[in-house]
């Protein structure tokens, strides 16, 4: 196992000047790349005929899902079950319209 070196008594001060320095620097660069990136104006992303067809079909699987736990099932829970893919389909029925809307108005 190697020994340590010993270190002199005036490199610590010096070694955190310079960390603390080149600390300023990112921190400065940092700052102007983030106020670059806030003065862009966002890019619109095209919407995909198979991202709308996806939630479209996941969209109608949670209402079907929502049917069958609340009418075919026996279970104690069944609204419960129900209720909670009937919100999981609400919530994929609204991004199939904001997607189909996008994609309405992108043609």
């Amino acid at each position: 196992m190697p020994k340590a070196k010993t270190r002199k008594k005036g490199t610590r001060q010096r070694s955190l000047d310079t960390r603390n320095a080149t600390d300023l620097s990112s921190n400065v660069s940092s700052n102007a790349a983030s106020a670059q990136s806030a003065k862009r104006l966002p890019v619109a992303r095209r919407v995909r005929m198979q991202d709308i067809v996806m939630s479209a079909m996941v969209a109608l699987g949670c209402w079907g899902l929502a049917l069958s736990f609340v009418f075919f099932s026996s279970d104690a829970n069944r609204y419960l079950f129900g209720v909670m893919a009937a919100l999981m389909a609400l919530i994929w029925s609204y991004r199939f319209a904001t997607q189909l809307r996008k994609g309405l108005q992108q043609k």
